[in-house]
């Protein structure tokens, strides 16, 4: 019996300053791959310049099958997967779909933190070029956010919502249910 190939994102960890050529090589290979990045204003002695940087540091999405999995090893400047308990952690189509919307959008500055946050309330947004998007909303500095999780990098982005775009799903466990990943999860499992 035929054993369908299935895909899945993985995160892989890269020597610093080696993301763009990795993304290069990975494209030479039909490896699929994704490469947040976001513009910063570099200061030098003469001038500034406007550059895009990798959002996640030493940081590269692949989505591979077992078949390309250990080619993507062998590419200069790879170390590894990112791992937890020795094995190689997935990461649901839907985070690397919210991570796409948000650095995407352009509109606003996007926040990149490792902090540990509380939990907030779950919300899809309804309007706008966050339509779809499923996040939590959290205060920081005095202002509501709206934060989506990288649970296997450990990382949380953020960036400002009206709270006229968006709708609470804590109050409904049907239209909680329906979001991946979620299926077995119930309300009182939110947090973590």
């Amino acid at each position: 019996m035929i054993k369908k190939t299935t895909y899945a994102w993985y995160a892989v960890y890269t020597k610093t300053n080696f993301e763009k050529r990795i993304k290069g090589y990975l494209n030479q290979q039909n490896i699929e791959c994704y490469l947040p990045v976001h513009k910063t204003l570099k200061q030098w002695s003469d001038r500034k310049k406007w550059i895009e940087e990798p959002l996640f540091k030493s940081y590269i999405f692949v989505r591979v099958s077992n078949v390309e999995f250990f080619n993507v090893l062998n590419i200069p400047g790879v170390f590894s997967y990112v791992s937890f308990g020795g094995k190689p952690q997935t990461i649901p189509d839907y985070e690397i779909e919210n991570v796409k919307i948000f650095v995407e959008q352009g509109d606003q500055e996007v926040i990149l933190t490792r902090e540990k946050i509380a939990s907030g309330m779950k919300v899809r947004i309804q309007h706008g070029p966050l339509k779809g998007v499923i996040g939590e909303v959290v205060q920081m500095s005095g202002h509501s956010r709206i934060m989506i999780r990288v649970e296997s990098l450990g990382y949380c982005l953020s960036l400002n919502v009206s709270k006229n775009m968006i709708k609470d799903l804590t109050s409904s466990e049907a239209e909680f249910r329906r979001i991946p990943g979620n299926q077995n999860k119930g309300i009182s499992n939110l947090a973590r």
